[in-house]
């Protein structure tokens, strides 16, 4: 019995969510563009999953959307169901569309269940697949990836689906030896061609390539170049893009030659290419470039100074679109080079996965919201440039905005109602359909915890030793309410009357000198001057705030 083949996931998936638009799928004949983005229209219900949107040169409209769901209540562990995200689209030229998506899972694993999925769209309703599903141009095949989880190195198995009749062919598929694993590259970057006939890449990330021709009726043939790596098949299953240590090539099935379209020392990245291979769609430099497979000739279509994050072109290879960092959409005209703007500058934030302590600082990725680096100055206010911050129906103080980020001032008695908190930057776009960008992130329960420790002379320690009878200074987080109390964003006190603990504190083997915000300091941090008692040895300092239960705060090693 052969070893079940391996697949590292998160190379199958069209993109994360990480950018204003991604995903893009043109349309066959260029006229509309599909992508995913976790924006919302304005005047739409605040949703701030991934959705599905198609813009044409008139405007923005909502294709699919989805409200979050969990797998069933009761279902055991590792159970996958339910909806997460929409993550990307592949159109296809009869209409067919594949929406890459993510579900939900329960937990209680020991490795993270596969949560891709695809919803494959026709005009006789929609179809869920289990897995990565990948359209031919033509919308009546597509190839599915189903991983058995999504850690590196899954098991996976592989299948070519006639979209029309709903079957599944199975192909078989040799295990890569390690550390090699199967590769794909993004959506809209085809992988099979219009009569079945498919392609997989085998690597190892560095120089061991080598790959596979699939098709339902022969199952796996090794890709004729031994070493080259299959990245896009064009339509007519006449010919296959792929790299190689030298460079990237374009293979003729028919008379197995290879053409070098450029080598391996120029930079780039985002191979798309028209469905008769002529026209090879790459970004070099942060700009989009379109290469002529046959006499060579390689144009620069863009010169933004934001830089081009994704790209797509067209099946007929007569249009390109393109997405700047700032979140601009441009339509292009490959033979004249004119663009348009469909989407003007939008400003974005992504806090997927984030979780953030109340009173600290949190930095958040973001993207058009700035230029250049913009410093706040204390006392901080509640906008930075062009720009509001709120949390909630809180706004809150901005500490700095970059082109990729901005850093905001969490409040210290936000509050978290048992689930995430919504950040929106109120930040004006330019020409842009979509509201002001929001985003969703966790914030920790906000109880005491100490943080750094210094001894009397202020030299930092860890855990010791302290002597009996010294004085430490410890830094805290989650003490709660203050007197007098310090506006958000502003430097506490250095001076009477100083920032003291409107609760009392005490500790065991412990005597609390001052407890109260550290001088000067405009997060949310408290200092405890602490005179060590007369007792010796590793000690757990139990300490109580106000009437709430007994904490251990500190352990240290003291002797005398």
């Amino acid at each position: 019995m052969s070893p079940t083949p391996r697949v590292f996931l998160g190379l199958l998936l069209a993109s994360g969510l990480s950018a204003q638009f991604h995903g893009l799928s043109s349309t066959a004949d260029g006229t509309s563009v599909y992508f995913a983005s976790t924006l919302r229209l304005k005047g739409a219900p605040p949703l701030l999953n991934g959705k599905i949107f198609v813009a044409r040169q008139d405007g923005v409209s909502l294709y699919r959307a989805r409200e979050r769901t969990a797998p069933p209540a009761n279902s055991p562990a590792c159970t996958v169901g339910g909806f997460s995200d929409y993550l990307g689209a592949e159109t296809a030229a009869n209409g067919v569309v594949a929406l890459a998506y993510g579900s939900s899972g329960v937990g209680g694993c020991s490795y993270p269940p596969n949560a891709s999925f695809t919803q494959i769209t026709t005009a006789s309703g929609d179809t869920s697949v289990p897995g990565i599903a990948r359209l031919s141009p033509n919308g009546r095949y597509a190839l599915v990836y189903l991983a058995a989880t999504s850690r590196p190195g899954s098991a996976f198995a592989l299948s070519i689906l006639d979209v029309q009749s709903g079957a599944q062919t199975p192909i078989a598929v040799p295990a890569p030896p390690f550390p090699q694993y199967v590769s794909m590259p993004p959506a809209d970057a085809r992988v099979i061609a219009n009569d079945g006939t498919a392609i997989l890449g085998v690597t190892d990330g560095s120089t061991k390539n080598s790959g596979y021709l699939l098709k339902p009726s022969a199952g796996a043939q090794s890709f004729p170049v031994a070493d080259g790596l299959p990245l896009i098949i064009d339509a007519d299953a006449a010919k296959v893009l792929y790299q190689r240590q030298g460079g990237l090539y374009l293979f003729d099935l028919h008379t197995s030659g290879s053409t070098l379209l450029m080598s391996a020392a120029q930079s780039a990245s985002g191979f798309r290419m028209s469905d008769d291979a002529r026209r090879l769609l790459y970004i070099g430099d942060g700009q989009v470039h379109l290469l002529d497979t046959t006499t060579l000739v390689d144009r620069a279509l863009t010169n933004d100074a934001a830089k081009v994050a994704e790209a797509t072109i067209s099946g007929d290879g007569k249009v390109v679109y393109a997405v700047t960092v700032v979140g601009r959409l441009l339509k292009i005209d490959v033979a004249s080079g004119a663009a348009i703007e469909v989407i003007g500058r939008t400003p974005y934030l992504s806090a997927f996965g984030r979780s953030f302590l109340p009173g600290l600082t949190a930095t958040v990725s973001a993207s058009g919201l700035s230029d250049t680096v913009i410093n706040g100055t204390v006392p901080l206010n509640d906008w930075l440039g062009n720009v509001t911050m709120w949390i909630g129906d809180r706004k809150v103080p901005v500490i700095q905005l970059t082109p990729s980020s901005v850093s905001i001032l969490v409040p210290w008695n936000v509050q978290l109602g048992g689930g995430p908190i919504r950040i929106l930057a109120e930040a004006p776009g330019d020409h842009t359909p979509f509201y002001f960008p929001e985003a969703e992130a966790t914030v920790e329960a906000d109880g005491p915890r100490a943080g750094a420790i210094a001894r009397q002379d202020w030299q930092p320690t860890y855990s010791g030793p302290v002597n009996t009878g010294e004085i430490i200074h410890v830094y805290a987080v989650g003490f709660g309410p203050v007197a007098p109390e310090v506006p958000d964003g502003a430097a506490a006190p250095a001076a009477e009357p100083l920032a003291r603990l409107t609760q009392s504190l005490t500790c065991s083997n412990a005597e609390i000198l001052y407890a109260g915000l550290a001088p000067y300091a405009v997060e949310r941090v408290y200092q405890l001057d602490i005179r060590i008692g007369p007792t010796p040895g590793y000690q757990k300092f139990t300490c109580t705030l106000g009437n709430g239960a007994r904490f251990v705060f500190l352990t240290l090693n003291v002797v005398q």
